[in-house]
């Protein structure tokens, strides 16, 4: 740092247009009051998750999560590859975990609603149900 003080520097810090959308994000944040929605959501959703994943225990291992951040652990990372293709075929984005697919997660936006949620339920189902039959063979 003395050689060249300016080595080390920020591209936002300090940036009146960052600060103000950081303020406005925090502001909706607790307006909205989106992390009591997530645990009321996620309440809602897990449980019937974890139901659904226990028809499918040749594939599924468990589901877990807390508010909307869940994770649903396969038996190998070639089911968790299929479950994750046959979601996106059908609109619903999910992520493995660092560099596999035997876990996957499912993030939604915090302003999802339950007839959403209901829908991402419906679609694992159906997209478990191919998955499940395909390594079952």
């Amino acid at each position: 740092m003395i050689p060249n003080p300016l080595i080390h520097t920020s591209t936002f810090g300090g940036n009146p247009l960052a600060c103000a959308a950081a303020i406005a994000s925090i502001n909706v944040i607790l307006e909205e009051k989106l992390p009591e929605q997530a645990a009321e959501k996620g309440a809602y959703f897990i449980p019937r998750l974890v139901e659904l994943v226990s028809k499918y225990e040749n594939i599924c291992r468990e589901a877990r999560g807390r508010g909307l951040m869940i994770g649903m652990e396969f038996t190998s990372d070639d089911v968790g590859y299929e479950v994750a293709k046959g979601l996106f075929e059908n609109g619903i984005l999910v992520v493995g975990t660092l560099i596999n697919a035997k876990t996957i997660r499912i993030e939604p936006p915090l302003v999802i609603s339950r007839d959403e949620l209901d829908r991402v339920l419906e679609t694992l189902d159906k997209v478990f149900a191919d998955v499940s039959m395909k390594f079952s063979a």
